[in-house]
């Protein structure tokens, strides 16, 4: 499979430079590219403006078979051991799958219970403030969820992991004790941040003596005992799959906290329209599959043209954090360069993934975008479900979609030359609900996957972050530790 790989990206490289200084504009209107819009059930994929003809699509939709990609899906959906450097299975897809419930009795008891808290717990009708304490893909899903449910909500959430305490005391400035709970949430329970802010708001909790803290807090962690010690009731527990990743906990208890303003509903909702979406990717031909097509298209970029970073651009403001959480998804599980066998991918791995609101980047990054010299890929997501400030969203999307990839020549005002020649996606979903949303979310995992295999590297560990995290303990504990790194000019003095 080495060979294969290293074949491919020699094919790669050989078709990039028979494109390398043809304009996107010449590509779109005289290739014939056969990129006609990709309807799904709930969105419209649109690859039209990417900088690829026919000859070098087709080539591109021979690398799934190289690769052995069904084969690879089919041991991922089955929840088979795809981690290989941890010997894990995967468990994402099995959290949204009808059948898993009746297979993994974990998933299932947490599904119960979840549905227990949302429709049965008194935290429905007796507290206004949830204090979230979280970091990465815990912290990153719930918080895309939250803010996708709109400003009108009446529990306001605070997701907290600053190390240095002042995200954690803005938001309890905003809070009284005996109007709020807390959610600690941790695969590990042994993250730095967590357990030093969980401190801290048990420190502010024992203002109020009235108040049995215990009572209030609510522990996610793979870890029970761990939970336990740091004195969350069994009751207050719930449990996570060990094989279940970070950056794609989202469907499961960790999204809890998002819910408290929702109901247990709206929490299938997203389940269902993730499940859409695995179902989907089993089943759509190569051709038409939209993760397949974006992950190809990634590596594409990234090694036969040579861009080195990706755009998101969302045009709704309930999207706001969803650049982050795909930036998170993307670059932890592909950021990588080397695999469990030591053997060394000759691809450049992921790009950097970043970007923010499109509307609020126009007058800002944007300008960078069209006449810079660094060249970008970009996806635009938007919506389009017939509501009018909606529209004027897409149409401004389009717009910007059309200055990206086509540009504009000046000859008499030369400085007013847009470059274009970025490659551009456009995906719109049909509404902005949340099966939307769990069915878009799922397509980047997928990607994210897809793009792995052929890359050769392991999306799911992150030993890159272990590392960090490692380093972070040893300086807590050795006050000497810094002194090998960096001169004493540079650190506080003790």
């Amino acid at each position: 499979m080495n060979k294969i790989r290293e074949k491919i990206q020699e094919n790669l490289i050989t078709l990039g430079e028979e494109i390398k200084n043809i304009h996107i504009s010449g590509l779109y209107n005289s290739d014939g590219l056969k990129a006609d819009p990709i309807e799904s059930d709930l969105l419209t994929y649109d690859f039209s403006k990417q900088r690829i003809n026919q000859k070098i699509l087709d080539y591109l939709l021979e690398i799934p078979n190289l690769i052995n990609l069904k084969e690879s899906l089919d041991l991922l959906f089955a929840g088979k051991v795809v981690n290989p450097s941890e010997h894990l299975s995967v468990s994402h897809t099995l959290y949204r799958s009808d059948s898993s419930i009746n297979n993994f009795e974990l998933i299932k008891l947490e599904r119960e219970r979840i549905r227990s808290f949302l429709e049965d717990n008194n935290i429905n009708l007796s507290y206004k403030n949830l204090i979230c304490i979280s970091i990465g893909g815990s912290r990153l899903g719930p918080e895309l969820l939250y803010e996708f449910q709109g400003l009108d909500v009446p529990k306001k959430i605070y997701f907290c992991s600053s190390y240095d305490f002042l995200e954690l005391k803005a938001a309890l400035l905003n809070c009284e004790q005996k109007d709020t709970v807390v959610f600690a949430c941790s695969k590990s329970f042994k993250t730095p941040e967590i357990l030093k802010n969980l401190d801290y708001v048990k420190s502010w909790f024992s203002q109020d003596t009235s108040i049995q803290f215990e009572d209030r807090l609510y522990g996610i962690s793979a870890d029970a005992s761990a939970m336990t010690a740091h004195g969350i009731k069994d009751t207050n527990q719930f449990l996570l799959l060990d094989s279940l990743g970070g950056r794609f906990s989202l469907w499961s208890a960790i999204s809890l906290p998002a819910f408290v303003n929702a109901d247990f509903e709206a929490y299938l909702d997203l389940l269902e329209g993730a499940r859409l979406a695995d179902e989907y990717t089993l089943e759509a031909t190569w051709e038409s599959n939209i993760s397949v097509l974006m992950a190809l298209l990634s590596v594409w970029n990234r090694n036969s043209l040579n861009i080195n970073n990706h755009g998101i651009f969302t045009y709704n403001y309930k999207l706001r954090s969803l650049t982050k959480y795909i930036g998170q998804l993307s670059m932890e599980s592909n950021g990588k360069s080397t695999n469990y066998e030591s053997y060394t991918s000759p691809f450049f791995t992921t790009p950097l993934v970043w970007g923010g609101d499109g509307i609020e980047s126009q007058h800002s990054t944007f300008q960078w975008l069209m006449q810079g010299k660094t060249e970008t890929s970009c996806d635009f997501i938007g919506i389009n479900d017939g509501n009018r400030d909606t529209l004027d969203s897409h149409e401004m999307l389009l717009s910007q979609v059309l200055a990206m990839t086509l540009g504009h020549q000046d000859k008499t005002n030369p400085y007013k030359t847009i470059r274009g020649n970025n490659p551009c996606s456009i995906l719109q979903l049909d509404t902005l609900d949340l099966k939307s949303l769990g069915f878009l979310l799922a397509l980047y995992e997928h990607k994210v996957f897809i793009e792995a295999l052929i890359l050769g590297i392991d999306s799911f560990d992150q030993w890159g972050v272990q590392l960090g995290k490692k380093l972070a303990l040893n300086a807590k504990s050795n006050k000497g530790f810094l002194q090998g790194f960096y001169s004493s000019l540079l650190l506080p003095k003790s």
